[in-house]
């Protein structure tokens, strides 16, 4: 198929080198036009499907996308940005498209406009009836693979270039961290339009594993994580504080005995966990009864749980490793390397550790005494700068955005804030890019704060918010959904969602848990937000205030809630 596509491609008209886009969620015939790709040295260039028409018109234009792949879904987005982007000028579609059909209308307007139109079985159908097949252009190491444009949380998206030799020394320093046997089955979810899922397949690829694409349906994945069984199961943290609470709202729904045994043994073993100590014996009785009926939400034959993108918290990664008995590790990366940075090895029990950084880059720490971040301190603080043969060449023409996050000894600066552990591992505290001054001239780390904050039973999202002419701060709060309803229930109310989220008893009783979690916590008086507005709709990617790798989008939650911030700052007095 990957030959035929390669042939199919040549023969109307794609040459060497030249840029590929995929519009379309995971699927098959997107692996294989990837690795077709891959033979003839092309650019595979991704698209979010969440992103608006603008953004993908941009991504189109500046990575100069001649030929574009897409699926019956997006066939109309892809259309729209065919009649802006002049040189978009052939689009194939994944699925079959009947004549006179519903996307009949579609197909006129690309011919009226004179875009190529042809479907993946027409293409593939080219290449085999080829006669005399072309020969491959085979990449070199520094030849680019893909350009990778970043959803961003801001402005345009940016386009990062990632080389062959990227992805391959990625690909070669996993198994110094998770070996990968040819009995290994991953379930593919993460979109592909993120280099993260994309490094994965590629790995199951290379070391024989098998993968189960899933059918493009998010409300499905439980259901069919458990069909395929897989043996590795990757995600972020979204996901796994899904499952967390999936999981605590089944066992509230038994008997008192029941729910007892559940976390009589849940508290034994993950305080075990917890504190490094194995127990054998016991861990086996507690799995019998309780834990193995709980690890077959993921199939029953997870060996292996990975979370990245975002810090999981203590709480989630010690429930993970309790209720599914396997290894569980957190890894670091970002685009720009490949998404492979440091991950905790396979073998270490420990909470709240990234690991070691990848054999395939090397890791310095640079000072931030703005704020107190040392690296030569008695605790090893500072921005996370990366250099190796996995760290990106740069962002695609845009020269000045890649002199202002390199050196000059090519140092690429994160803004990541890290710790050295003293056994060498690596742990993620803060983000430089992420802070903001208060009038009264403290600066504030807000995604530390955030994730302090999340420890709040009541909290399922919070986005805190600070105005540097004000002396406090603020956050929009998403409630757990149940929390909403058992609210609702206590006050014999049939008040509507939005309503009891509005309910200033409601308010004080979570306001009231999250100052108690960050005193807990020991954050300063003016890092505990003073008021906050509840909202009944979580933070999304499908609503513009998340992206698709699930990282909050300050300044359109900022544009989105203004008038509520407003109010919050006008009936708050301010602190001392």
């Amino acid at each position: 198929m990957v030959e035929s596509i390669s042939q199919g491609l040549i023969e109307i008209g794609l040459k060497s080198k030249d840029k590929i886009g995929i519009f379309s969620k995971n699927r098959l015939e997107w692996l294989t036009v990837q690795s077709a790709s891959f033979l003839q040295s092309n650019i595979i260039i991704s698209f979010y499907e969440t992103l608006g028409v603008d953004s993908l018109a941009f991504v189109c234009r500046h990575g100069e996308i001649e030929l574009a792949f897409c699926s019956k879904d997006t066939l109309h987005k892809t259309a729209e940005i065919s009649k802006t982007v002049d040189i978009l000028k052939t689009i194939i579609c994944f699925d079959d498209i009947e004549d006179g059909g519903e996307h009949q209308s579609i197909l006129d307007s690309l011919k009226d406009s004179g875009i190529r139109f042809f479907t993946y079985s027409q293409l593939m159908q080219m290449g085999r009836d080829v006669k005399e097949k072309t020969p491959h252009t085979p990449p070199q190491a520094d030849t680019l693979a893909t350009i990778m444009y970043t959803s961003g949380t801001t402005g345009d998206p940016k386009g990062v270039m990632l080389t062959h030799k990227n992805l391959t020394s990625v690909i070669s320093a996993v198994n110094n961290f998770v070996k990968v046997y040819d009995n290994d089955c991953h379930y593919s979810y993460l979109p592909y339009a993120h280099v993260l899922e994309r490094i994965i397949v590629m790995c199951a690829f290379h070391y024989g594993a098998s993968v189960g694409i899933f059918s493009g349906d998010t409300s499905m994945v439980l259901t069919e994580v458990k069909q395929l069984k897989p043996t590795i199961f990757i995600g972020v943290p979204r996901i796994f504080e899904r499952i967390r609470a999936g999981v605590l709202k089944e066992i509230d729904k038994k008997s008192a005995v029941v729910k007892g045994l559940f976390h009589t043994c849940y508290s034994l073993k993950s305080w075990a966990i917890l504190h490094g100590y194995r127990l054998p014996l016991l861990e086996t009785l507690f799995n019998k009864l309780v834990f193995d009926k709980v690890r077959m939400q993921l199939g029953g034959r997870v060996r292996c749980i990975l979370s990245g993108g975002a810090a999981l918290s203590r709480e989630t990664e010690a429930f993970l490793a309790t209720c599914f008995s396997c290894s569980v590790i957190q890894g670091y990366g970002l685009t720009e390397t490949c998404g492979g940075t440091a991950v905790k090895l396979l073998d270490d029990d420990r909470i709240g550790s990234i690991g070691p950084p990848f054999v395939s880059v090397e890791i310095k720490l640079v000072d931030v005494p703005e704020l107190n971040y040392h690296s030569h301190g008695k605790i090893e603080q500072g921005e996370v700068c990366l250099r190796g043969p996995s760290v990106t060449v740069g962002y695609y023409k845009d020269p000045e955005k890649t002199r202002s996050e390199f050196d000059a000894d090519g140092w690429f600066y994160t803004g990541d804030i890290g710790q050295w552990n003293e056994d060498g591992s690596l742990s993620i505290i803060d983000r430089k890019k992420n802070i903001f001054k208060l009038s009264q001239g403290e600066y504030v780390a807000v995604e530390k704060i955030e994730n302090i904050l999340s420890k709040s039973k009541y909290v399922a999202q919070i986005c805190v918010y600070g105005d540097g002419k004000k002396s406090f701060l603020v956050a929009i709060v998403h409630p757990h959904p149940e929390d909403i309803e058992e609210f609702g229930k206590s006050k014999k109310s049939d008040r509507s969602k939005k309503e009891i989220c509005q309910d200033p008893q409601f308010v004080k009783m979570i306001l009231d848990d999250l100052v108690k979690t960050g005193r807990s916590a020991k954050l300063f008086g003016f890092e505990i937000p003073k008021a906050i507005h509840l909202i009944d709709e979580p933070f999304s990617d499908q609503n513009g205030l998340m992206t698709p790798s699930f990282k909050l989008k300050r300044p359109q939650i900022k544009d989105h809630f203004s008038q509520e911030i407003a109010n919050l700052y006008s009936s708050t007095q301010e602190q001392n």
